[in-house]
C-alpha cells in the first residue's frame, strides 16, 4: 500500500517572479515561497490556482518544480481557455492564490522500485517534478522517462531533462514526435508510444511503478498497453490532464 500523504490543503498567496516562455503556446509560471512560509507537497500532486482578486475562476494544476527546490514553485500551461488567456495577461510581482496540494498521483521515497515515467504532451509537468526530486535527493530509483509531443520545439523542459542523464546514471530516457516535417530535421524516435516502445524500456515488470500522465485517451490506451504487458493495476498511476 502506498503512504497516504498527511498535508493538510492550506490556502497561500504567492508572488510571480519569472515567467518563461516553453514553446510558442507554452509557459512556465514561478512564484516565490517566502523563507517564513512552509508549503509542503509530494512530487507529482497538484495545487488549484486562482487570481488573488477572483475567487470563481481556478484550474488545477500540477506543480512542475520538486520540494527540494526551496523558495520556488513552477507551473507550467498551455494557452487554451479562459483561465490561461487572463493568467498570460499577468505580470512578473502580481500574485496568484495557490491551494493545496492534492492528489494521489504522487511519489515517495517508500517506493523503492524502477520508476517507469510515461507522458504525452503536458503531462510531463508532475513527471519533470519526480524526476528533480529523485535527482536531488540521490535516490537510487531506476528511471526512464518516455515523453511524446507533437513536434520537437514542443519538447518542454528538453534540455533539463537530457542534461539528468550526465548526472544520474540511474536515469534514462527517450523522446517520440507524432507530427514530424521535414523542417525539424528530427533524428530521433517517431510516431506514437506503442507496446514495443514500452517493453524496451521495462527492464523489471514485477518491480516497477508506471507514472502516466496526458489527456485521457493516452492515459487509456498506455494504460492498456502496460496491462497487457502483465503490469498489475495497482502498478499504474494515472494522472489525465484536459483542455
Amino acid at each position: 500500500m502506498d503512504k497516504k500523504p498527511l498535508q493538510k490543503a492550506k490556502e497561500h498567496k504567492l508572488k510571480i517572479t519569472r515567467i518563461i516562455d516553453e514553446a510558442h503556446d507554452t509557459k512556465t509560471f514561478r512564484v516565490e515561497v517566502p523563507k517564513n512560509t512552509e508549503i509542503d507537497f509530494l512530487p507529482g500532486q497538484f495545487f488549484m490556482v486562482r487570481f488573488w482578486n477572483n475567487e470563481i475562476l481556478k484550474r488545477a494544476y500540477s506543480i512542475a518544480s520538486s520540494p527540494t527546490d526551496k523558495g520556488h514553485m513552477d507551473i507550467t500551461m498551455n494557452l487554451v481557455g479562459e483561465f490561461t488567456k487572463k493568467l498570460w495577461q499577468c505580470k512578473v510581482n502580481e500574485h496568484l492564490i495557490f491551494t493545496g496540494p492534492y492528489g494521489k498521483f504522487y511519489f515517495d521515497e517508500s517506493m523503492k522500485q524502477d520508476l517507469v515515467l510515461i507522458c504525452g504532451g503536458l503531462g510531463i509537468t508532475p513527471l519533470r517534478s519526480i524526476i528533480r526530486y529523485c535527482n536531488d535527493k540521490k535516490l537510487p530509483n531506476k528511471i526512464n522517462l518516455i515523453y511524446s509531443a507533437r513536434t520537437p520545439d514542443a519538447i518542454v523542459y528538453k534540455e533539463e531533462l537530457e542534461n539528468y542523464k550526465k548526472k544520474n546514471p540511474n536515469y534514462k530516457f527517450v523522446f517520440t514526435i507524432t507530427r514530424p516535417q521535414p523542417e525539424h530535421k528530427w533524428n530521433g524516435r517517431t510516431g506514437r508510444i506503442d507496446e514495443g516502445l514500452l517493453r524496451g524500456n521495462i527492464e523489471n515488470i514485477e518491480n516497477t511503478l508506471f507514472f502516466v500522465c496526458g489527456p485521457l485517451q493516452f492515459v487509456k490506451d498506455t494504460r492498456a498497453m502496460l496491462e497487457s504487458l502483465g503490469a498489475k493495476k495497482e502498478q499504474i498511476k494515472t494522472d489525465i490532464w484536459g483542455e
